[in-house]
């Protein structure tokens, strides 16, 4: 498959990389560390995201090549400037955000860099997925590495190492492959720091997010007889914290640490007035055939979605939609 992605990559001058929106570790690393590459190839290489890169991922941009979308007047010279747009780390155009006009609008071929569960790609020109891929970077690093050689340049080591540390919980989820320690040691043999990386990802928090982690722990709602824990956050819950939604990150991972808790959600309503779901698994639901029926995907044990309604709505119908796939596949 990497191949191939190399042929298309060759075949085109100026390309656009964009992630989903609100980008998290795995989706800005893998754009970083992919962008190195191409500029390496003599490409002319633009970065996008909406709404912004979070504070805690901001370090790993060195050289300022990211661009936060502004979409009021930005839509067409945005679809009209590559002649390639590649979306990195999601599965759907439609997760691109206010992104999506753009992408829908443009000339260039629409590609996806990807290792998300899908059926077939989905308004896309042409597709790179490998599912079996535990993040995007590391699909990034297995094309970089025999094209570049090592070592890579700092930063882009830096920026994988955060793809790999991102979508494995620093390596203690389930996808925490040989292949990928071995790859992470490489990169540390290069020049990462894994203590100032955890440092920079982790502990950049404000009072604020504590505020808002209180109030959705004092709401935590338990179902399926204790099975399924769910933490709902509201407009009011935000603005009453002075909280942020870059403050939410996490969040969804709190109730997998009771006891007995076989799923975790996380719910909200964001910025568009829709309820955007995360929901993850501890090892045997499979949380993201909930989240197709919804029109969201991602992995098996961690997977996301976005429903219409009120937060009181979406809860009802999520918790009896869980529960169901709780007592299907485990217990």
């Amino acid at each position: 498959m990497l191949d191939r992605f190399a042929s298309f990559l060759d075949l085109h001058t100026r390309i656009l990389l964009t992630t989903h929106e609100n980008p998290d570790g795995d989706g800005v690393g893998a754009m970083l560390g992919l962008a190195r590459y191409l500029k390496t190839q003599g490409k002319d290489v633009r970065i996008v995201v909406y709404p912004h890169v979070p504070d805690n991922l901001a370090w790993m941009d060195t050289e300022a090549w990211i661009e936060a979308y502004a979409p009021e007047g930005a839509p067409a010279e945005l679809a009209a400037w590559p002649d390639a747009w590649i979306m990195v780390d999601a599965s759907e155009p439609k997760r691109l955000g206010k992104l999506h006009a753009a992408f829908e609008a443009t000339k260039a071929v629409r590609a996806t860099l990807d290792h998300h569960i899908k059926d077939a790609p989905q308004g896309y020109d042409v597709e790179f997925t490998d599912a079996t891929a535990t993040a995007s970077g590391e699909l990034v690093y297995d094309l970089a590495v025999p094209r570049m050689g090592l070592p890579l340049p700092k930063a882009m080591a830096d920026a994988l190492y955060v793809s790999l540390v991102s979508d494995t919980g620093n390596f203690r989820h389930s996808n925490t492959t040989p292949k990928v320690l071995r790859m992470a040691a490489q990169l540390v043999e290069q020049g990462v720091e894994p203590a100032r990386v955890y440092q920079n990802l982790y502990h950049q928090d404000r009072p604020e997010r504590y505020k808002l982690m209180g109030r959705a722990l004092e709401g935590l709602r338990m179902s399926a007889g204790g099975r399924f824990g769910l933490l709902a956050i509201s407009k009011g819950d935000l603005e009453g914290a002075g909280a942020e939604y870059d403050d939410l990150d996490g969040f969804v991972d709190l109730p997998l640490k009771l006891k007995g808790v076989e799923v975790a959600g996380l719910m909200y309503e964001n910025r568009e007035g829709l309820i955007k779901v995360s929901l993850r698994s501890r090892e045997r639901v499979n949380v993201n055939a909930v989240c197709r029926r919804h029109g969201g995907g991602g992995h098996r044990l961690a997977s996301g979605c976005k429903v219409e309604g009120t937060l009181a709505q979406a809860m009802a119908t999520l918790e009896a939609e869980v529960t169901a796939q709780i007592d299907l596949d485990c217990c």
